[in-house]
This record gives structure tokens, sequence and C-alpha cells, in this order.
């Protein structure tokens, strides 16, 4: 029974030990391309999805719209962050693909915060999308 306890107990502190020598990821690490790997998790078919409304005036003013109504509370007029939102202007996100944005607004990350916006027609998100690609 002794050896069971002090089996467990160099177990625990092994386990431990590797969690403070590796912390948790957070949300604005970046993946080899210096994107956030919260959107780099994006699977490899939507990175190379094109936006649709791409460069598009009318595209990018319903987006801002779209942005002022549904981010803009979270994400701030300018975009740059507001309590723990991420500033969509980082070089993190405006590194990533349309199509992994696209797919993280569908998506979210409600561990962060962010919720999935899969509710928002497929026209809308592209819309915001090619705002907030104007933001470079």
């Amino acid at each position: 029974m002794r050896r069971f306890l002090l089996a467990l107990a160099l177990l625990n502190g092994s386990l431990a030990a590797a969690q403070t020598a590796a912390p948790a990821a957070h949300h604005h690490d970046t993946d080899s391309r210096g994107v956030y790997t919260v959107i780099a998790q994006a699977p490899v078919k939507w990175r190379d999805w094109k936006n649709p409304y791409e460069g598009q005036a009318d595209a990018v003013a319903a987006g801002e719209k779209l942005f002022r109504q549904h981010c803009a509370e979270c994400h701030g007029e300018d975009a740059r962050g507001a309590h723990r939102s991420a500033n969509l202007r980082a070089p993190g996100i405006q590194r990533a693909t349309p199509g992994e944005v696209v797919w993280f607004l569908r998506n979210g990350n409600l561990a962060a915060g962010m919720p999935s916006w899969s509710g928002l027609p497929a026209e809308r998100r592209w819309q915001i999308v090619a705002y907030l690609k104007t933001l470079r």
C-alpha cells in the first residue's frame, strides 16, 4: 500500500511539473505563419476558400454595418478590441486567410468568449470578412 501511495504521489508530482513546463496555449499564440492558433485550427480545405465579396465596395459597406451590429460591442467600434476581445487589426488575425476567418466566425470559440455566428447567413459572414480585411 505504501508503494502504491508513493507511486501515486510521484505521478501527481510529474504531472504537475509537466503542466508547469508546458502551460496551456493562450488564444494569442500564433502558428508558423503568424496566425492566431485558434483561427489556424480551421480545416485545411477552408484555408483556400476565397471571399466571393473581396474588394466589392458594397459588400465592405454591408460588412461594416454588420460588424457594428454584431461585433463592435465586444471588439470596439474601431475593432481594436475591448475587454478580453481580440484586436481584429492585429497581425495574428490579418494574416489569416479569408476562409480561416469565415470558419472562425461560423464556429466561434466559446472558451475565449467568441460566440458562433453560424446562425448568420454565409453571405453576411463573408461580408464581415470583406470589411475586416480592409482594416489592415
